[in-house]
């Protein structure tokens, strides 16, 4: 064979080989990054900012899936601050006086279905609105608040997980 039908075989070979990158089928789990939270101004709602990245882009839940594994998708936490120890009071359990029973409260929510056919990476900002309300959650020795929360894709793996920063409760 001559040199250059050699050469030219090898550099076929190396270009089939290396040239053709296929994805790679595994689920990967989103990542997610802090940026910002705060309370709204009369404290009726914490709005938290945060950014994701999802390699498999397989995020969101669809409007029927509302069951077991795929009632939420975005897992919170809720943290309060009393006398300089933060304590865990998720879910939020309360009294409630006028129907004469418990009152069980979870934060979770869900974050809506992205239409992503190609399977393609998916990355963007997030801002997710959570119920707060001092007089019906926060302990009254608790002036600070802080939440954690967690991304779940499709399928069903879990982000890294993320911690605001401290709220203090006016």
């Amino acid at each position: 064979m001559q040199s250059g039908v050699k050469i030219a075989i090898i550099l076929f070979s190396f270009i089939l080989i290396f040239g053709c990158k296929k994805k790679d089928p595994t689920p990967v789990p989103p990542i997610i990054t802090f940026k910002e939270a705060y309370l709204s101004g009369d404290n009726s709602y914490s709005i938290i900012k945060f950014e994701f990245y999802d390699g498999d882009g397989d995020l969101g839940l669809k409007q029927g899936e509302n069951t077991g594994a795929f009632e939420y998708n975005l897992y919170v936490d809720y943290y309060e601050k009393i006398n300089g120890v933060w304590v865990l009071k998720s879910p939020i359990v309360r009294f409630d006086v006028d129907e004469q029973k418990y009152d069980t409260t979870f934060l979770h929510t869900r974050i809506p279905f992205i239409e992503n056919e190609n399977k393609d990476a998916l990355e963007g900002d997030m801002e997710v609105d959570l119920l707060f309300h001092p007089a019906l959650y926060a302990n009254p020795q608790a002036d600070t608040i802080k939440y954690e929360l967690t991304l779940l894709d499709r399928a069903l793996q879990n982000s890294n997980k993320i911690t605001t920063s401290e709220l203090v409760v006016n």
